[in-house]
């Protein structure tokens, strides 16, 4: 069989890498959008794809520009990719997944090219792009929609190479081939910020595979081709700090875990990650970090083990091996911006090892051609139709959310992110007694979160459950006591029950908390004003307004006090000014009108 492909054209080895990507992920076309991510960037995010105009706009802000107040993540080419997608398919998440496939088979295509400019075997070539289409890890950035980020840096950093080492193939467009890889790494570097780390395959593909000394590579015209690349990711960082006010930013949101103690978790985060490379049967889009085995007292040992074997093995392979050691940089240098020296918002996630892959896949065929022999193939065929069968039955996990969330919820039964948007796919669905049930469960395992609580209000609210929602509301209360927001969220809810007196017990006590509180006065008053108790009600909306002068709904709540009283050129000129802050209601402009004739308002 090896015999026999060896003897077909180089557009049949392309062939077999499509056919093979179709049997195992066309399935995905079917599959829905999920809510991790698809819904902030493409189900929700029509209004912002559908026009053409911010295509620009994508590279002057961050990649959740509309649905999220702060991200440090500056993705314009996904966010471009999107909008030609919805321009194809408006929001059916058939194109968007087909789109993923046939830019996994594109970069699939070149990790052939570039595996066989490098090796000169089509075949070791084709086994080991089969090996990197197929594998298991590469089921997370192809069957979600939002994991093309990955697929995109991909298939550019792996263009960048292609690209370079062209530029040595082919003398006399030497210039047009390097152009063509500094283009690649920028299109990488606006497409995902780890495209950074990426630079360094340049010089270590100079040591290695062109066997250049490290004399040799600080001297033109190497030096000139590095310092070309140096500058565009110079220029890209000047552009991250122009937009974020800061060149990385992560520190700010994800800092939770110190510099010394993300460092002293990096031999269990490789360890976990190696371990999802090279046995790829834990599969999941949960990989908490308490639930580490490597963080145990033996494997963490063992990890450190591991980690200086990898070093060992770096060692030697540059000695004995430069295709081998080539593809063990590969991997490493992918696997930086994994292992949290940068803070990051969830340490594992399986796509993000999307380019990593090419490393190992690279490894194999260097290892194979130096064995020479037809029994390395025939096991690293093996290993293909074993990885194609796991990815093949791994991906309909990624068919909706409710699929996706309750595999997580097996895997990682003690994780809570599972829960919250398992709970949040229900609610949507209006299956509000679900909802209930997981989102208690979220609470159970982050007691002092927020977001649950808030989740659940919002929940027995749905259903006019209000006495269950006061509840929670006084729980908030609880954990953030210092928060006048929570004592109006609870205030509203006795409003809800028709208990005056309770409403007007909890915003009294939110301005105890905080007496400058604009907020809580205006609504303490309308409470007054219902009970008839309008001297304290004016007291209230006026104190309101002392405190902020521009907020519209206290001179609104005043003027339509006085106007009652029969105040009215007083009530007139009170509206009139919160007309100036903010558009009123139909009530209060038909008030206006009203009061404008009877004090014979001058029109002009």
């Amino acid at each position: 069989m090896i015999g026999q492909l060896e003897i077909l054209s180089k557009w049949k080895y392309l062939l077999v890498i499509f056919f093979a990507i179709g049997i195992v992920f066309a399935q995905t076309i079917w599959f829905d959008f999920v809510n991790y991510d698809d819904y902030d960037l493409v189900y929700q995010n029509s209004s912002y794809l559908s026009s053409f105009s911010n295509v620009p706009t994508s590279f002057s802000t961050h990649a959740f520009t509309t649905h999220r107040k702060e991200s440090v993540y500056y993705r314009p080419i996904l966010l471009i990719s999107y909008i030609i997608d919805y321009h194809i398919w408006k929001l059916n998440p058939a194109g968007y997944h087909l789109t993923n496939i046939m830019l996994h088979f594109l970069t699939t295509m070149f990790v052939f090219l570039l595996i066989e400019l490098i090796v000169r075997d089509k075949t070791i070539s084709l086994l080991s792009s089969l090996l990197f289409a197929v594998h298991p890890i590469q089921v997370e950035s192809v069957a979600w929609v939002a994991g093309r980020n990955d697929i995109l840096l991909g298939l550019f950093i792996v263009l960048m190479m292609f690209f370079y080492i062209h530029h040595y193939e082919n003398p006399e467009k030497e210039k047009i081939y390097f152009l063509f890889s500094v283009l690649s790494f920028t299109l990488a570097l606006f497409t995902k910020e780890s495209a950074a780390f990426f630079i360094l395959l340049i010089p270590l593909y100079e040591l290695s595979l062109k066997k250049i000394s490290p004399q040799t590579l600080i001297k033109p015209p190497y030096l000139i081709k590095f310092l070309t690349l140096v500058l565009i990711l110079t220029i890209y960082l000047f552009i991250r700090f122009q937009i974020f006010g800061e060149v990385i930013g992560t520190e700010n949101l994800y800092g939770m875990i110190p510099l010394i103690g993300r460092l002293k978790l990096i031999p269990a985060i490789l360890s976990e990650l190696l371990s999802l490379i090279l046995l790829p049967i834990r599969l999941s889009v949960e990989h908490p970090l308490d639930g580490l085995i490597w963080l145990e007292n033996v494997w963490n040992l063992f990890a450190i083990l591991l980690l200086a074997g990898l070093a060992v093995s770096i060692w030697l392979a540059w000695k004995m091996n430069r295709l081998i050691f080539f593809g063990l940089i590969w991997l490493c240098v992918g696997l930086l911006p994994t292992l949290n020296f940068f803070p990051l918002a969830v340490p594992i996630l399986e796509h993000r090892l999307y380019t990593v892959i090419v490393g190992p896949v690279f490894i194999f065929g260097s290892a194979i051609t130096a064995m020479r022999t037809k029994y390395f193939k025939n096991i690293l065929m093996i290993l293909i139709i074993a990885a194609a069968l796991t990815s093949y039955l791994r991906s309909p996990v990624w068919q909706n959310s409710e699929t996706l969330w309750r595999d997580a919820m097996q895997k990682a039964p003690t994780a809570h992110r599972p829960y919250f948007n398992l709970a949040g796919y229900y609610y949507d669905l209006q299956q509000f007694d679900k909802t209930i049930t997981l989102l208690n469960k979220y609470i159970e395992i982050k007691p002092e979160d927020y977001t649950g609580y808030s989740k659940l209000r919002q929940t027995y609210y749905a259903i006019g459950d209000y006495g269950k929602a006061a509840q929670v509301c006084r729980k908030m209360i609880s954990l953030a006591p210092h928060d006048p927001n929570r004592y109006i969220d609870l205030g509203i809810f006795f409003e809800k029950l028709n208990l005056p007196d309770s409403a007007i017990g909890v915003y009294s006590e939110g301005l105890r908390v905080d007496s400058a509180f604009y907020q809580l006065h205006v609504h303490l008053g309308r409470m007054y004003h219902n009970q008839n108790n309008l001297a304290e009600a004016k007291k209230q909306y006026r104190l309101a307004i002392q405190l902020k002068s521009d907020f519209a709904p206290a001179y609104f709540s005043l003027g339509v006090l006085e106007a009652s009283q029969g105040n009215d050129s007083l009530a007139l000129q009170l509206l009139e000014q919160g007309v100036k802050f903010e558009q009123p209601s139909a009530d209060i402009k038909q008030a206006i009108l009203y009061l404008r004739e009877k004090t014979g308002y001058d029109w002009k």
